[in-house]
């Protein structure tokens, strides 16, 4: 070859369309790194002094072109940064002497992946997929909650929120409040379990009953005066637990800059018990969904977000693996960059992280264009994931569609690649695309569509379109159920935010397991009912006690007659006769048959026979006797 050839003449041959040779074959190791791409076997290196420039211009997971290395070893010597051609030469025939042939640096290549990445060839066949893969893995509740004695809400909140979670609050809590005492003298009452379960049970109430200020139900006020709430714990010491309440040791929280250091530190032990007992209580559904759950927070902290399309402008983002039926079952809180490096394929690794738990067992996968991309599929498909998703066609490595003005509405074009990966663009008001593993993109459906005229035609839309319309709601589905009678709490403390929100996400998942074991229709606000009224029961009860006559009565009224929660009925330690006005009994009186007597409950206050040859004060406290009386 002449030493005089130009350098565009360099450049056009080094990154023209190549044809494939034995040279450009890719293989792979067998490692467990999880990378994209694989590269070929053995790696020509050209120029030392290029490769780190070549990964700095480099877009987000963008390969350098790779050339055979036959065309590579006619460039080996030749140094592009100073355009000097001079080192160019021709290659060696295999007659010639091993002397005369250029020196070629031949590395064996390490790949980190255990998926290779094999280029792809898009064509028109027909790939004959089923849309519904088996299923090969259980799904519901697990024998966690099939073994409780009594699958209510209460105890499936308290599986979920366990003791651990709440004796790790009154530990940490205490330990907080006498690091601050020994800085400012101050004594303080120690916190206790009881107290905790009363400091939530008044937070999910106020969710449901909701004031401009916690303080507005204690104010003397008739008008915003909350007796029930108030008779529970007084003003003061509510406020002291709000600005006490503690989840970690602040006194070992690694320093910035250190190897150890956690954005999350003051939440860590808290997230991973209550993200283990989501995981353990609860298989997820076959079909599931990966998006991001905003949480609202307008202070300053360096993981706060700012998304200006999402409802939530400002905020922490949270990845959010959900099924079919809302269930929140693995999540991540996104914290933003790691030091001043920026993380490239973010919304692959995300996919991939929250994923890995439900690997080999074909789980139907949906998300949206932030995550899809081609290597994406692949890897997922390699791991028994089918996905789908919607996706940006200038995205790399996919085939060249019809342009939009040639296709006309309801119209659409698709290609297959020769590892079932398929992908469609379809015609509608504007153009959609999507990406999926598992989905025989000639199976069609048709929808409605209305003309600017006012009528209705059918017009033909991909199947796999309208399943992904279908179940990319999951995270949106758990969005709803929480943003029901929330907590919603303002704090300055960033990490409250958050602590309050998961609360909220137990009550959620609570209420889908509690929905399907009981197969009950319960709204979110009387099940969040529920779970205050269990929570606050025994210092309502002891409040009660020691009053000898409550201010507020438990008592409901259905069809005349009282009806008392079982969570209040049978904490039997404070229940003491006492007598009253003659009133009908609680128990066994009925219209046809009227019963009176003088004695009554000083905690149910209702009244209850009591005497040598009847004692329904005992049978109304006793649990059997207490479950028939209160369904009757």
């Amino acid at each position: 070859m002449s030493k005089n050839l130009d350098e565009n003449n360099i450049y056009q041959l080094l990154y023209e369309e190549i044809p494939s040779d034995d040279d450009s074959e890719t293989s792979c190791d067998d490692s467990d790194n999880d990378a994209d791409y694989c590269l070929p076997s053995r790696e020509v290196v050209i120029s030392e002094s290029s490769s780190d420039s070549e990964k700095n211009n480099n877009k987000d997971g963008e390969i350098p072109k790779k050339l055979p290395v036959s065309r590579r070893q006619l460039f080996s010597n030749f140094n592009f940064e100073e355009g000097d051609m001079s080192g160019i030469q021709p290659l060696a025939t295999p007659s010639s002497s091993q002397s005369s042939q250029p020196q070629i640096n031949i590395q064996q290549n390490h790949n980190e992946t255990n998926t290779p990445f094999i280029p792809q060839i898009w064509s028109k066949k027909n790939n004959n997929m089923h849309s519904s893969p088996l299923f090969t893995s259980l799904e519901g509740v697990t024998s966690i909650i099939e073994n409780l004695p009594f699958c209510n809400p209460i105890n499936i909140f308290n599986t979920l929120f366990n003791d651990e979670i709440m004796n790790l609050i009154v530990i940490q809590t205490n330990l907080y409040a006498q690091q601050k005492q020994t800085k400012t003298g101050k004594s303080f009452i120690r916190t206790n379990l009881s107290e905790i379960k009363t400091f939530i049970g008044i937070n999910l109430l106020m969710g449901i009953k909701k004031q401009c200020s916690y303080r507005d139900y204690w104010l003397s006020s008739p008008d915003l005066h909350d007796s029930y709430i108030s008779s529970l714990m007084p003003v003061n010491r509510f406020g002291w637990l709000l600005a006490h309440i503690h989840l970690n040791d602040n006194t070992v929280m690694p320093k910035k800059n250190t190897h150890n250091y956690d954005k999350l530190y003051k939440l860590r032990p808290f997230i991973s018990i209550l993200l283990s007992n989501f995981q353990k209580t609860y298989n997820p559904h076959q079909i599931v969904s990966i998006d991001e759950s905003m949480v609202k927070f307008t202070g300053r902290n360096s993981n706060k977000q700012y998304m200006p399309k999402k409802p939530i402008k400002r905020g922490f983002k949270i990845w959010c693996l959900v099924d079919k039926h809302g269930y929140l079952w693995n999540f991540e809180i996104y914290t933003g960059k790691v030091g001043d490096s920026v993380e490239n394929q973010l919304g692959a690794r995300v996919v991939k992280q929250l994923s890995q738990p439900i690997q080999n067992k074909n789980h139907l996968l949906f998300f949206d264009n932030y995550f899809t991309s081609y290597p994406l599929m692949t890897y997922l498909k390699s791991k028994n994931i089918h996905a789908c998703g919607t996706i940006n066609l200038t995205r790399k490595h996919l085939p060249n569609f019809k342009k939009d003005k040639d296709l006309k509405l309801g119209e659409y074009d698709w290609f297959v690649d020769q590892g079932d990966i398929s992908i469609v663009k379809w015609r509608d008001k504007r153009i959609v695309s999507l990406l999926s593993n598992f989905h025989n993109l000639e199976d069609a459906t048709a929808v409605q569509r209305r003309s600017k005229d006012g009528s209705i035609t059918m017009v033909s839309c991909p199947k796999v379109l309208s399943e992904y319309n279908k179940h990319m709601n999951c995270v949106d589905k758990f969005d709803q159920n929480k943003k029901s009678c929330e907590i919603n709490r303002k704090a300055r403390k960033w990490w409250h935010r958050l602590f309050f929100h998961f609360i909220d996400t137990a009550i959620v998942n609570s209420h889908v397991i509690y929905k399907q074991t009981t197969n009950t229709n319960i709204t979110m606000k009387d099940f969040r009912r529920e779970i205050s009224r269990s929570l606050v029961s025994k210092t309502l009860v002891e409040k009660r006690a020691v009053q000898n006559k409550s201010k507020i009565s438990p008592v409901e009224l259905k069809k005349n007659k009282p009806s008392v929660p079982n969570i209040i009925r049978l904490e039997q330690a404070a229940h003491q006769p006492q007598r009253g006005t003659r009133r009908r009994c609680a128990r066994c009186s009925t219209k046809k048959n009227e019963v009176r007597t003088e004695w009554m409950c000083c905690v149910c206050n209702v009244p209850l026979c009591l005497g040598k040859n009847k004692n329904c004060f005992a049978l109304y406290h006793n649990t059997q006797e207490g479950f028939c009386t209160n369904n009757s």
